[in-house]
């Protein structure tokens, strides 16, 4: 970079001293000799830049940008192709036109930068299409920075900043769900703790009816089984206790680590399951950069989504669990927590 700004500068220098050498030759030629051949040519070259420079700046004041994109949503390993458009509203072209560009991230490290040169042609819009594929889940912001132009004669450079900017959300991809049995994961409160328990709103038998797999054993009516010689459970009214918590772990320990994308896999594929199942849960995630805890519902796949998209904006952290020892020293209460990291679900009773 600092190599061809010394090279653009020296090209300079020596165009201007080459035009400075044409024109006290032609000076030297038309006093010398008196023609008008040579005044013609005297006032050419010394108009030329000029009106170079006065038809290179109103077109610059005409130049814009605007970046659009195939799609604002995506998948990891999606190829999504966004477009730098540059818009020219005046009558003259301008060959020699640069963008700078990046895309960022604020929730993986992400700051890359790039330069295209692109014409603007005449009251018209050149659109650069650039491919690319997202490697992770995250919100990414495409931005337009800075413009760069110069006249006709490459002597005059005109250039402003910019702010265009458009977001794609990338999620992780839609594997696909395993059947979720409540059983396999925490039993809650015994039989004999629920009626005490905190945050219980009832613990009264409604109801006895067949096992059927994925039942909790703590449900099981053992005399009348053992009596009938089958399996028979306990339907109890609704209680917070039994309330599915997902805590997936934000955890990056370096910007090249792939755990980061592990865990929100497990986690996505662990919240569809749960949507699939007919499980109404909470989707919890520790805010680093904030110390503070983004807790919502989730009863379908547009609220799901919506948590993940307010996800992409927090900030990862390198201490592994550290959003379950958070969780656990802020006595946070109720159900069954399952717990997320690259490794996969975990549950913990709350």
């Amino acid at each position: 970079m600092i190599k061809n700004k010394i090279l653009d500068k020296l090209i300079l220098i020596a165009q201007i001293i080459s035009y400075i050498i044409l024109v006290a030759a032609l000076v030297f030629l038309s006093t010398f000799y008196r023609t008008g051949l040579f005044v013609f040519l005297l006032i050419l070259v010394i108009s030329i830049p000029v009106a170079s420079y006065l038809a290179g700046r109103y077109a610059w004041k005409h130049l814009s940008v605007d970046v659009r994109s195939t799609s604002s949503f995506a998948q990891t390993l999606d190829e999504v192709k966004i477009s730098v458009r540059l818009h020219n509203s005046s009558f003259f072209p301008l060959p020699d036109c640069h963008i700078r560009y990046e895309i960022t991230s604020p929730f993986y490290p992400c700051d890359k930068a790039w330069a295209a040169t692109v014409p603007a042609y005449f009251r018209g819009t050149f659109s650069l299409d650039l491919p690319i594929k997202f490697h992770r889940c995250g919100c990414y912001q495409v931005r337009s920075l800075h413009l760069i132009a110069y006249d006709y004669l490459h002597v005059f450079r005109f250039e402003k900043d910019l702010d265009t900017r458009l977001e794609i959300h990338v999620y992780p991809p839609e594997e696909e769900v395993q059947t979720f049995e409540a059983g396999a994961y925490g039993e809650g409160f015994d039989e004999f703790e629920e009626t005490a328990a905190k945050g219980n709103t009832s613990s009264n038998v409604t109801d006895i009816r067949e096992y059927i797999p994925g039942d909790r054993l703590q449900k099981i009516h053992w005399k009348l089984s053992a009596k009938i010689n089958k399996w028979m459970v306990k339907e109890n009214e609704h209680t917070a206790s039994n309330q599915f918590t997902v805590l997936p772990e934000l955890y990056l320990p370096d910007a090249t680590s792939d755990l980061l994308e592990e865990s929100m896999k497990n986690a996505y594929t662990m919240c569809r399951s749960l949507l699939q199942a007919g499980e109404v849960f909470f989707l919890c995630f520790y805010n680093a950069g904030s110390a503070d805890f983004s807790n919502a519902l989730i009863q379908n796949k547009e609220q799901l989504d919506l948590a993940f998209l307010e996800c992409f904006y927090m900030t990862p952290y390198p201490e592994e669990d550290l959003a379950l020892s958070v969780y656990q020293r802020a006595g946070l209460h109720g159900g069954t927590l399952l717990h997320v990291t690259h490794k996969g679900v975990s549950d913990v009773v709350s």
